[in-house]
């Protein structure tokens, strides 16, 4: 009986290690980015996964601007991005003309909050200062590397997005704000594992 014991619980270990090491796999991310502007700080890293063929596209992303620039700032968003269309103009690259998400983002610090403090009155602001909600586009490059070479592809890509905030001010001042006063542009590098 002790041996069958110690069999089924080396079994049992060696499944669980199995388990573990595909689980721990699958956690890794299928590629990481860095940002210039676009509404994730003034530069901003962050690492994403890949899903149902590669057309959704998700990511996580801390932002930070730096005293020079405006700041301090600290920022973390998440986004989510859907790619209708793609190119391949050859074996090696592809194109996305125009992918559409949406993301978050969320602002620290003591003026940006998300509950209303006491000093303001009911409903004195619509809006929380430190969560904007995001539309946005992309439009990418991508190379693809060879096999075995650890890094599947490198993309670089133009992101143009607009919150909830700048949208419903310039549609309530039309001909007070220039579509460039609501609309953010940013740059990235993204690479693929």
């Amino acid at each position: 009986m002790k041996r069958m014991l110690r069999w089924a619980a080396l079994l049992a270990t060696g499944v669980a290690s199995t388990s573990y090491a595909q689980f721990a796999k699958e956690l890794i991310p299928d590629f990481a980015q860095i940002q210039y502007a676009g509404s994730n700080g003034w530069m901003g890293l962050g690492a994403g996964y890949e899903l149902f063929d590669r057309r959704l596209r998700t990511n996580l992303q801390y932002g930070y601007v730096p005293p020079a620039k405006g700041g301090p700032l600290h920022l973390f968003s998440g986004a989510i991005f859907y790619q209708p269309v793609r190119f391949r103009p050859g074996s090696r690259f592809q194109i996305n003309p125009l992918d559409f998400g949406v993301k978050g983002s969320y602002q620290f610090g003591n003026d940006y909050f998300f509950n209303l403090p006491s000093r303001y009155p009911p409903n004195y602001y619509w809006w929380k200062p430190a969560f904007r909600l995001h539309l946005a586009t992309e439009s990418s490059l991508s190379f693809k590397l060879r096999p075995h070479s650890g890094i599947r592809s490198l993309s670089a890509y133009l992101e143009f997005n607009t919150n909830e905030l700048y949208l419903v001010s310039y549609v309530l001042n039309a001909g007070s704000l220039r579509i460039g006063e609501v609309v953010k542009a940013g740059i990235g590098i993204r690479v693929g594992f």
